[in-house]
Formats: structure tokens, sequence, C-alpha cells
């Protein structure tokens, strides 16, 4: 059961193509949330166009305590907490935050992945446009990249990073790292 003043982070699954118009009905019952979005070029038969949509398609973050926990389910387009045997998983802060860090970085392809990747060896960065972001090392097409975990989602992204970048966290030698994809 969550506590009436803890506020935590969760993901809550949204109608499909409804992920915007939830952003903007939660901001209304000022329920703090973060949609992350990025730009894609789509092309149709007469023309190509720059638009946002979000990054994880039919999700939305939302940071709520027991108080507004099911306000945000009684609100348009929303359909339900990700959750695991029959509970809301919460997500820890600084996977919001290293979301947020990652998506800020608009010199770095970024790719969400919902294969399951082999653990890698885990790192902080500690220069460069990731720099304060921990998260792993692995090796993907023969590019080392920084992966960050998102369990809840059962989900990842990774970017390309340069190995002098980092700093180890854990003894593990990073010539033997190798993802699964």
């Amino acid at each position: 059961m969550l506590e009436k003043s803890n506020y935590q982070w969760y993901a809550v699954y949204a109608r499909a193509n409804s992920e915007k118009k939830l952003f903007d009905n939660l901001q209304e019952k000022n329920i703090e949330c973060y949609l992350p979005m990025r730009k894609v070029l789509k092309y149709w038969s007469d023309r190509k166009k720059w638009v946002e949509e979000p990054f994880f398609k039919c999700y939305i973050f939302v940071k709520v305590s027991y108080r507004e926990f099911f306000t945000v389910l009684n609100t348009a387009g929303a359909v339900c907490y990700v959750s695991f045997g029959g509970r809301a998983q919460s997500i820890p802060e600084n996977q919001i935050n290293n979301i947020k860090m990652f998506l800020a970085q608009r010199d770095h392809e970024i790719t969400v992945s919902h294969e399951r990747i082999q653990r890698g060896v885990s790192v902080e960065v500690l220069h460069g446009s990731f720099k304060g972001i921990k998260g792993e090392v692995i090796n993907i097409l023969g590019q080392s990249r920084l992966l960050v975990r998102i369990d809840s989602m059962n989900c990842s992204l990774y970017a390309n990073i340069e190995r002098d970048e980092v700093m180890l966290l854990e003894e593990k030698p990073l010539s033997k790292v190798s993802a699964v994809i």
C-alpha cells in the first residue's frame, strides 16, 4: 500500500495515441507528470515533416502519493499503472532523471529496446554529454554503448559512448561484455 505522503514515480499505460492528451489532463489536475518526446521525420506521399511523438509509445510517467494515485486512473486516457503481481511498480527517481538526461542529448541517437540485453559493466559517466549518468557499458554490433535500464517497464535506453568517458563501478573486464540482440 502507498504511504500517504510518499511521492513516487510510476509508469501509466495510456490509450493508443492519447499520451499528449493524458499529459494535458494530468497537468490540469496539478499532477506531476513526464512525457518524454522525440522529433521524428515522417514521410507522406506528397511531403515530409518533422513531428514530435512520445518516446515510449502508450506510456506516461507520473509522480504521485496515495492521495493522487486513483485520480490518475480516473483521468481520460489513462488505462492502468504498469504493475507486476497486481501491484503498481514504482520507478526510482534516478531512473527518471537518467531518462531526462539521456533524452536531453540531441547529438546522440537514443534507442529504446524491449529485448533482453545481457548485463554489462556498471559505470558512471565522468565527462561528455552524458556526464553524471550511471548505467552499464555493453557492446552492440561492435560499438560501446551506454545502457540505462528501466526495469519496471522491462526496457532499456542506449546510445554510443566512448570508453574513456566512463569510470568503472564494478570489477568486470570491459572486453568480455556483450549483448544479445
